[in-house]
């Protein structure tokens, strides 16, 4: 084996395989065997990906596993913070043990695994038990050492005892108890990801307050006689903005955005503040909200209520009628919402259709769509990236889900959008002419989108040849690239929404930055969040550096990248809670054949979007027939080896559903009239 690793260099388990050749059977579980006492010997090490490569012979050394900028890293007894570059089951916490290599620490061991418990799911198999982890920082199965005092399906936490090579051992210390299918989930994925869902003091002892006063009113900008109004989901509780237009004499629209001051209520620095910092965002689940501020302050005095007064922040804009911000001001204010609109609401009366509002708000709505179609036209001139969501919700009765429903995007939904983003870039502007002005100002905290990474953009770029397309040559802007996406739509017979996955794919993640280096996705050179300050701590910051304060740069820099770090997690679990649901609502659905659509090929199968179900499942390449499938990157597709039979990203493929693992989100599907041999049973782990 080392001999093997030595002459082909770093290889996954396959590579390794073709090139050493087992015999099957004995042989070949001898040749895994090997494998594993050259890895839990130290002389080869496997990486978090399965590549196995030769180990290196370098100083010992021991520490602390550490995440810093989302990598893994390990913070060593004698001072030292370096990469860990091989992980074995290691998270933040374990104490471990490695060699000092040229491209980090590579773990021979954990010493003692961290305390912290994690959580996830009961499961028995013959006579033993085991968890199923939903710890984002460690996956995989944890073997019960004891026979645990709960059922086989339960959510739990569990103690990490040893960690070996290819195996953990743990006892279970306590049970999550949940309800419905909607509560479990929620309860196992907040738990798991470790997000608050109590405060570290009181928050009945706030004493926040349940009205404006008259002097608080008496100093500001007084906005209560405009018709503005607030627009958003049936289901939302929390208002952050509210939105008034009207025509301009001399041509264009003044537009103004109210923004809830949040900053008003929650002072910098006191323990409120810190907490808020702490979660960074709120997380939206279908069944609750975990609030970045306590509800007395999200849904009550912050929150901007029709028919009550409410304190403000206020961007005033003149939109021309090309749909440029040619002046903006920014100003305390004192308003009151006409009206709590909603999208469909709204949407239906942009259609021709009655609304129960006063006549200056309908004016005003009017004229609000007219911004709205000078924005958006200024917005794809200018080459901004546009997607039409491809996402469905999860609806629930009785916290049970009941079906799968698109979300759609109305033009309610982008005037919305179109005025937010007016108002993000006012602020930005905003914030960097003070600095310009006055020195002393620290940066502004922008919403920072880069270019895709050169390695990001190969799998784009097949596509693209695949649809007689290429990538232009040199800097890729966001002009050029959506006109050959557009394009490539056009002559592709993919749906448009495989090809809107796969620019995605290819995209940096957004993130908060005190330093300027534009919005890729939107075209702009600067852009900022300020129009969300209840469920957004970077919004919150923002409305404060408007106001004045001047943190240091430095400061800054540590709220970035921890409120980056919140937003990625929340969406994690988003995403997680999810996919449970849409599992749970399928897993009744096992042994059906239905119908679905290639959404991505990889060497191990294809993935299988269901048709109206907006969920994916895996069809492994095992279970495409008795040939031999090889991966073909270039042509994004599966070929057979001797019929020549292929599965290509776009295909209509006709498919059973052969098992749902809920809680891990995951669907595992066979080839309809294929023969993978016998159908497996849902492994739902009931409670």
């Amino acid at each position: 084996m080392r001999d093997a690793l030595a002459a082909i260099g770093p290889a996954n388990l396959s590579t390794l395989i073709r090139h050493v050749r087992p015999a099957r059977g004995h042989e070949s579980r001898v040749f895994r065997r090997v494998i594993d006492g050259l890895v839990a010997s130290g002389e080869i090490v496997r990486s978090r990906q399965g590549v196995f490569r030769l180990a290196a012979a370098g100083e010992t050394v021991t520490g602390t596993a550490v995440r810093v900028a989302g990598e893994l890293a390990m913070q060593t007894d004698d001072g030292r913070q370096l990469n860990i570059d091989a992980a074995m089951h290691v998270r933040p916490g374990d104490r471990v043990q490695g060699v000092v290599a040229a491209s980090g620490i590579e773990v021979r061991r954990v010493v003692e695994p961290s305390p912290v418990p994690v959580v996830g799911v009961l499961g028995k198999a013959a006579r033993s038990w085991f968890v199923d982890s939903l710890d984002p920082d460690l996956k995989g199965r944890i073997d019960l050492v004891a026979t645990p005092a709960a059922r086989q399906g339960a959510v739990v936490e569990v103690q990490v005892l040893s960690v070996s090579v290819r195996t953990m051992e743990g006892r279970v210390c306590a049970v999550i108890e949940a309800g419905n299918e909607a509560a479990r989930a929620a309860e196992a994925l907040l738990a798991a990801y470790r997000i608050h869902r109590t405060w570290p003091f009181d928050p009945s002892k706030l004493h926040t307050p349940f009205a404006v006063t008259a002097h608080e009113a008496a100093s500001r900008r007084d906005y209560r006689g405009l018709p503005l109004v607030t627009i958003d989901g049936a289901d939302a509780r929390d208002f952050d903005d509210a939105v008034f237009a009207e025509p301009r004499q001399r041509g264009g629209w003044r537009l103004v955005v109210a923004i809830a001051d949040v900053s008003h209520y929650v002072e910098s620095g006191s323990a409120l503040d810190l907490a808020a910092r702490e979660r960074g965002n709120s997380v939206y689940l279908p069944d609750r909200v975990v609030p970045m501020l306590p509800e007395a302050l999200s849904n009550g005095i912050c929150s901007l209520v029709a028919r009550e007064d409410r304190l403000a922040v206020a961007c005033e804009m003149a939109i021309s009628a090309q749909g440029r911000i040619s002046r903006y001001a920014f100003c305390p204010a004192v308003m009151r919402s006409r009206a709590r609109l909603t999208y469909d609401a709204v949407d239906g009366f942009l259609r021709g259709k009655a609304l129960d509002v006063e006549d200056d708000v309908e004016a005003s709505l009017r004229a609000l769509h007219e911004v709205y179609l000078a924005l958006r036209a200024r917005r794809e001139g200018r080459g901004a990236l546009d997607f039409e969501a491809h996402e469905a919700r999860v609806v629930l009765r009785e916290g049970r889900p009941e079906r799968v429903v698109p979300m759609l995007r109305s033009d309610a939904h982008r005037l919305i959008e179109e005025a937010m983003i007016a108002a993000n870039v006012a602020a930005a502007r905003h914030l960097e002419e003070q600095r310009r002005t006055h020195s002393h100002r620290p940066p502004p905290l922008y919403r920072v989108h880069e270019p895709p990474a050169k390695d990001k953009l190969e799998a784009l770029d097949i596509a693209l040849r695949l649809a007689g397309e290429r990538l232009p040559r040199g800097p890729l802007t966001p002009p050029a690239l959506a006109a050959v996406c557009a394009r490539a739509r056009a002559k592709s017979p993919w749906p448009a929404w495989i090809w809107d996955a796969m620019v995605l794919r290819t995209l940096a993640q957004a993130r908060y930055e005190p330093r300027r280096l534009g919005h890729f996705g939107l075209a702009l050179p600067a852009y900022l969040h300020f129009t969300s300050p209840i469920r957004r701590y970077a919004d919150l910051l923002v409305h404060r550096l408007i106001k004045g304060e001047t943190p240091a740069e430095d400061a800054l820099d540590a709220v970035a990248s921890h409120i980056s770090m919140t937003e990625r997690r929340a969406e994690d679990v988003e995403r997680a809670v999810d996919a449970w649901l849409k599992c749970a609502f399928i897993e009744g659905r096992v042994g059906e054949t239905l119908h679905g659509t290639v959404a991505a090929v990889t060497a191990f199968g294809l993935f299988v979007e269901l048709d109206d179900l907006f969920v994916q499942g895996l069809l492994h390449v095992s279970k495409l027939g008795r040939e031999y499938f090889s991966y073909l990157p270039h042509s994004m597709s599966l070929a057979a080896e001797r019929s020549g039979q292929r599965y290509r990203l776009g295909d209509r493929v006709q498919v059973v559903v052969e098992e749902v693992s809920v809680a891990s989100g995951r669907i595992e599907l066979a080839l309809a009239g294929g023969s993978p041999g016998r159908r497996r049973a849902s492994r739902r782990l009931r409670r």
